[in-house]
């Protein structure tokens, strides 16, 4: 709310660009470096395909995170204190790394339900093409393309994190950086293979649609043939 982002403001000395950023969603993913934190907006990802904005501030002994609805990790990671001491003791960037860690890692039960619908798709394209499979196929398609927006451009923001030197991220933490980073490529590459994917079940199904159609137009051609002498044995 806007009281509360004034009163981190007050409290951390945030930027008023960073507070205006934490109130309004659907904000662009983005790393911005300031006098006494790093802001970073990155999207997470729910079974049902929901992006969840999340707002991570890192400061020199400080660490905010900001999101419009509750997110399962965070909660687990905030109920088991005898790991979070352990990851305190680390520093505040390895506790940033946790928590973009399994948001990243989110992705991937996401990914196999969409790769199991597409192979379920592809199967009904192979037994009998029909309109409702049409609308599923291109509902698919605005899904993948919804989610493509995302993390492409988290994959591009992640390798920031392991490349350019930041002064709230450590150096000894920047090999875990990495191996989110790795898996930010893994999710993209997926969502590309599936785009493809659902891209050739759409031809297969036209090709099935337009071969059906031939086979309807055999049928009304021999009718035809056959109605045709007896039409004009009649009209004599």
């Amino acid at each position: 709310s806007k009281d509360e982002s004034l009163l981190l403001k007050n409290t951390f000395g945030l930027h008023p660009l960073t507070t205006e950023d934490l109130i309004n969603s659907n904000t662009r993913i983005k790393i911005e470096e300031f006098n006494d934190y790093l802001f970073c907006v990155f999207y997470g990802i729910k079974i049902s395909n929901e992006l969840n904005e999340i707002d991570f501030i890192l400061g020199k002994n400080f660490i905010i995170t900001s999101h419009k609805k509750e997110i399962p990790s965070f909660n687990e990671l905030k109920d088991n204190k005898e790991r979070l001491e352990r990851i305190f003791k680390k520093g505040n960037d390895f506790l940033f790394h946790k928590l973009l860690d399994m948001e990243i890692d989110n992705y991937f039960p996401v990914l196999e339900k969409i790769d199991d619908q597409i192979e379920k798709i592809e199967e009904e394209v192979a037994k009998k093409p029909s309109s409702q499979l049409l609308s599923d196929i291109l509902k698919k398609k605005r899904e993948l393309i919804h989610i493509k927006k995302v993390t492409l451009p988290q994959r591009e923001k992640i390798s920031f994190l392991t490349k350019n030197e930041y002064r709230f991220i450590s150096k000894k933490a920047i090999p875990y950086f990495r191996d989110i980073y790795d898996h930010a490529i893994r999710v993209s590459d997926s969502i590309d293979n599936y785009r493809e994917a659902i891209a050739n079940t759409f031809d297969v199904y036209m090709s099935a649609v337009s071969n059906n159609m031939n086979e309807v137009m055999k049928t009304l051609s021999i009718i035809a043939t056959i109605a045709l002498p007896l039409t004009v044995i009649s009209g004599v």
